[in-house]
């Protein structure tokens, strides 16, 4: 009987408690929306920004037939740092990038180039190869950074 009385009495105590507060969530904010399809360049929660993936086709890249990956991905790193430049970021701030590769015979071009944008610090990353990408790019590069 002791026992019933202390648990009616917690759950009695529990039940006059208030609910738990709902967290302060950070708003979602899109970065420069494409126009007309379906995503934007970034997108925006607290100080965590989540870029989306960028190619590097140009009319100089894709006629390239030696070196193409490692070109496009120059692109694509200096497409970034602008995108990073205008919001106040640069790559010290990217702590997650994803790179698809049509061909992982291109890593080694693609590497290279990359580690010139991360001299120090890299961030954490994953490579993998895919059977195409958007528009017959090479490369296509995305990253996670944090806005310190």
């Amino acid at each position: 009987m002791r026992s019933s009385v202390i648990l009616l009495s917690a759950f009695i105590v529990a039940g006059c408690q208030q609910p738990a507060a709902e967290p302060d969530l950070a708003p979602r904010v899109s970065i420069n929306p494409a126009d007309g399809r379906p995503y934007s360049q970034a997108v925006q929660v607290g100080d965590t920004y989540w870029f989306s993936g960028k190619i590097g086709v140009t009319p100089e890249t894709q006629g390239m037939p030696e070196g193409r990956a490692a070109a496009e991905t120059r692109n694509i790193m200096e497409s970034f740092g602008q995108l990073f430049s205008e919001l106040g970021m640069d790559f010290g701030d990217v702590v997650q990038g994803t790179v698809y590769l049509v061909d992982i015979a291109d890593y080694q071009g693609m590497n290279e180039v990359y580690g010139e944008y991360f001299p120090s610090d890299a961030p954490a990353r994953e490579t993998v190869a895919v059977k195409d990408l958007v528009a017959g790019a090479a490369v296509e590069i995305s990253f996670v950074a944090v806005k310190r």
